[in-house]
């Protein structure tokens, strides 16, 4: 790995690391971390829609799973065994560019959602279209699917459970969508 740039600076009295580097493969690869996340590299990783030929419904399980314990993040579920997550596509209508998709799945990730954790099932009414298609890769080398929408998530964790999460909500300050 090459790396391009390095660089550590305090936001919001946090002591933030970033170093933008090339992957063996040539592709773009940025990390972060955090006095309080762990280092999880979001990787640019394009292919063709795979999970369906046609717009999928954040709503729809992936599959079923024996109940797990509760968390209210979704690094409290993927643990320290997650090692990056790989873009595989996003709307480029909706989503700027691959910086804004990193952004916003950074937040996503240690966002606790309206609810106040995670749920085993879809607790909203309103369809939420699926914009970001994305994998969580282990450090075992499996890969479960993270799908994202503007202010949505679902996504399986190491064992195959799936979690779902709505981060709107009465409170517009704890909203997270895109810029």
């Amino acid at each position: 790995m090459r790396v391009l740039s390095s660089g550590v600076g305090v936001v919001g009295g946090v002591a933030l690391t970033a170093i933008v580097a090339f992957g063996i493969d040539g592709r773009i690869a940025e990390s972060s971390q955090s006095s309080r996340e762990q280092k999880i590299e979001i990787v640019n990783d394009p292919q063709p829609f795979v999970f369906g030929a046609s717009p999928r419904d954040l709503g729809r399980p992936f599959n079923s799973c024996s109940p797990a314990q509760p968390a209210r993040t979704i690094l409290e579920v993927i643990g320290h065994d997650a090692k990056r997550v790989l873009v595989h596509h996003y709307e480029s209508a909706a989503w700027r560019d691959i910086g804004v998709v990193r952004d916003y799945i950074r937040r996503v990730l240690s966002a606790v959602p309206e609810t106040g954790a995670l749920t085993r099932n879809v607790v909203w009414s309103e369809t939420a279209r699926v914009e970001i298609s994305t994998s969580i890769e282990f450090t075992n080398g499996q890969r479960r699917r993270l799908e994202l929408a503007n202010g949505y998530a679902h996504f399986e964790d190491l064992s195959g459970c799936e979690w779902w999460a709505r981060y709107l909500g009465g409170d517009r300050t704890k909203w997270v969508v895109r810029p």
